[in-house]
């Protein structure tokens, strides 16, 4: 399997999850996420996003500096490749695919055009469940009716604005819905601390 081709799968993971929320059907009951870091973490399946600490403007931010090699090396990946990507319908926005070879690939997109807010509108055949992350509320995204997919967290930064992670098997599966989320929620979180220090 060529890089492109992973790349290509990796960015179809991504639209996958995300265009599922545009059409019309009835959403699921989300499953609860287990074995959260620290910064990472449920809370509850209500759907109302808490106070953000502070606004952290995605506006010129560089996608492949949101991860530090300390942070690569935390969550094993050793490249991290710019991408213009589109998530659901809110048009092209700087992105980064973080790979680990042809294995798996964590994706973070910067979308400046939509907030989180969209997510929980109930409308889509997507489980969304708000987490917090790094101290942000956060949605959290799996297509109804799988748990072999991904899975998308998406961070509510600021006002119209959000950090969108996923974590895509390729190559490596068999984790479960909710390692999968588990690591996307992780990066998601890490992403959100290195943003704190570009601002």
């Amino acid at each position: 399997m060529s890089k492109t081709v992973f790349k290509i799968i990796a960015a179809a993971s991504v639209l996958v999850a995300a265009t599922a929320c545009t059409s019309s059907g009835e959403k699921g009951k989300p499953s609860p996420t287990s074995g959260g870091s620290p910064t990472s973490g449920t809370s509850g399946s209500a759907k109302e996003l808490p106070k953000r600490p502070t606004e952290l403007k995605l506006d010129g931010v560089d996608a492949c500096k949101l991860l530090t090699q300390a942070q690569m090396d935390q969550i094993k990946v050793t490249e991290a490749v710019p991408q213009q990507i589109e998530v659901s319908n809110f048009g092209k926005a700087p992105g980064c695919f973080y790979e680990n070879g042809l294995k798996y690939s964590y994706t973070v997109v910067l979308v400046t055009n939509k907030g989180v807010p969209f997510w929980l509108s109930g409308s889509g055949n997507l489980d969304v469940k708000v987490v917090d992350v790094a101290g942000y509320g956060a949605a959290q995204l799996t297509l109804t009716g799988t748990n072999s997919v991904n899975c998308n967290v998406t961070v509510d930064v600021a006002e119209g604005q959000q950090l969108h992670m996923s974590y895509d098997p390729v190559t490596e599966k068999g984790d479960s819905q909710d390692q999968m989320c588990s690591k996307a929620n992780k990066a998601a979180a890490l992403a959100v601390e290195t943003l704190k220090t570009l601002k």
